[in-house]
């Protein structure tokens, strides 16, 4: 049974129950200007929320981390609006369910005060109780785990209504800003910075805005991108790193022809560790408040600088791998000897100092989880090894303890069937469940090219692993990967073709 095909009710009380710790698609997707009050109001007034919800969710569909900036403060109405706040953006808490589906949300910009600093900190507690991360006050920055490693995300704002707001906002040239990207390059794989700053209407960048994007990036910024213009700006690579200076509005009211252009910008991590960034087109029709994806390739010319723009990742991950409770990074890394092989480098975090470096093994995904819920992060890796029991070389799933030393608690016998791919996700109890894509066929009589595939989900039971629910597709699938919502599943191009909620895994 597809996922999309349940009733509406049943959809959001798994959204509810299962939703996961972490997202971990790999891929990010940045937005532009969204506001939900003045004309949006209205027209959710009159058309009903849903019109909007239905109409934007497509965008939020991918799966992907999907970051955008609210303009505005929920909860109050104009007569609530801070001094020297003008236009003033108050938003009514029921329209706060239109920008469900986003991961992240940046409320470091000049309308998030338009409530004072009362009303900011309740946008913040908003958010968080809609499972959406909101990047302002003391928190504007946040690191999220995916199956390439940690992304870090940071919110800033060039732009303030109010001199008096600079104490509460995370201002573009603060020296903490700098010493928070300095900070996350450290420990992450990407470092985003997501600035409010320009003036609007204008899709050129000022000699203020290149002075702190290259000032960003020589302090270990991946990535650049804009908002605040609500036009789309110029794309341009510095030291190799993309910066995008504005991606225009998403989800606007404003009338004139260029503030009805949008872009989103789609980066994604290779499997050569290279991060590759592409816009595409958004188009809100005249006398419309609704965004439509333009299918035709209206960024052409940026899309060209964009791919001369090589950005070169680490895949790192942050936690405690061992009993010492001191927070460790681990480095997946190339073996420079054999292409087909990686091997892991654990350090302490305080020290710097490494304290583990494993055999080179033909490494195909890793992916760090608490199997025995103690703390302790243990090591999840599929592997590509030779077996007699099929008497092939296929993907196998090891668990490894890295604990004092690397050690195998579980080596990669088969599991139910031959395995395409695997993952761990949290079932509404915070328990690892491992969910495995299998092909149909059996490891005595092996037929791989059957049409068919089988998503089984296990549990950790101290030794190795207990099945416990399997559903079977005919479908020719993979990959998987998990969003907010479901265990996503892939054919061999990465398209998306069946979702697999979370509760039937359970």
């Amino acid at each position: 049974m597809k996922y999309y095909l349940l009733p509406k009710m049943f959809r959001y009380l798994l959204l509810i129950l299962l939703m996961p710790c972490a997202v971990y698609a790999a891929d990010l997707d940045f937005y532009g200007d969204i506001v939900l009050s003045r004309g949006i109001e209205k027209f959710a007034e009159e058309k009903g929320t849903a019109t909007i919800v239905d109409h934007i969710r497509p965008f939020l569909s991918d799966d992907a981390i999907h970051i955008g900036n609210l303009e505005g403060a929920a909860g109050g109405d104009k007569l609530s609006c801070a001094g020297n706040h003008y236009p003033c953006f108050p938003i009514k808490k029921k329209y706060l369910p239109i920008i469900d589906g986003f991961d992240v949300i940046n409320l470091e910009n000049n309308h998030s005060l338009d409530l004072g600093f009362a009303g900011f900190n309740n946008t913040i507690s908003e958010l968080k109780k809609r499972n959406i991360i909101p990047l302002g006050g003391n928190n504007y920055s946040t690191i999220i785990e995916t199956e390439k490693g940690n992304v870090a995300i940071i919110g800033v704002t060039d732009v303030i209504n109010n001199k008096n707001d600079r104490q509460y906002l995370a201002m573009a040239d603060s020296p903490r800003i700098f010493r928070e990207i300095e900070r996350l390059r450290k420990i992450c794989t990407v470092v985003a910075v997501y600035i409010h700053w320009g003036r609007e209407l204008d899709n050129l960048p000022t000699d203020r805005m290149k002075a702190l994007a290259a000032k960003y990036i020589s302090a270990g910024a991946d990535l650049i991108v804009g908002a605040h213009p609500h036009v789309v700006g110029k794309v341009v690579c510095i030291n190799g790193r993309p910066v995008v200076y504005s991606l225009g509005n998403f989800l606007f009211d404003q009338k004139y022809d260029d503030t009805k252009k949008g872009a989103v910008l789609k980066c994604a991590i290779d499997d050569g560790d290279n991060m590759k960034c592409r816009l595409t087109g958004i188009q809100t029709p005249r006398n419309s408040y609704l965004p439509y994806s333009v299918k035709e390739d209206v960024y052409k010319n940026e899309n060209e600088i964009l791919s001369s723009c090589r950005v070169d990742v680490q895949k790192t991950w942050t936690g405690f791998f061992s009993g010492d409770k001191k927070k460790k990074r681990l480095l997946l890394k190339k073996d420079g000897k054999n292409s087909a092989s990686s091997y892991l480098e654990l350090y302490d975090l305080t020290t710097g100092k490494k304290e583990l470096k494993t055999p080179s093994m033909p490494i195909v995904k890793l992916q760090p989880v608490d199997i025995n819920t103690d703390g302790i992060l243990e090591i999840m890796l599929i592997q590509n090894v030779y077996s007699p029991l099929d008497e092939e070389t296929a993907k196998r799933v090891y668990i490894y303890s890295m604990d004092k030393k690397f050690h195998a608690l579980w080596r990669g016998s088969a599991l139910s069937r031959p395995l395409l791919d695997a993952l761990f996700v949290k079932n509404k109890n915070k328990q690892p469940v491992l969910v495995g894509l299998h092909t149909t066929d059996s490891f005595l009589i092996r037929k791989p090219e059957k049409t068919g595939r089988i998503v089984m989900s296990y549990r950790w039971n101290g030794f190795g692993f207990s099945g416990l629910k399997e559903l079977m597709y005919n479908i020719n699938s993979s990959y998987i990967s998990y969003s907010k919502q479901n265990i996503n599943l892939y054919d061999n191009n990465k398209f998306l073709i069946q979702k697999v909620p979370f509760m039937f895994l359970n």
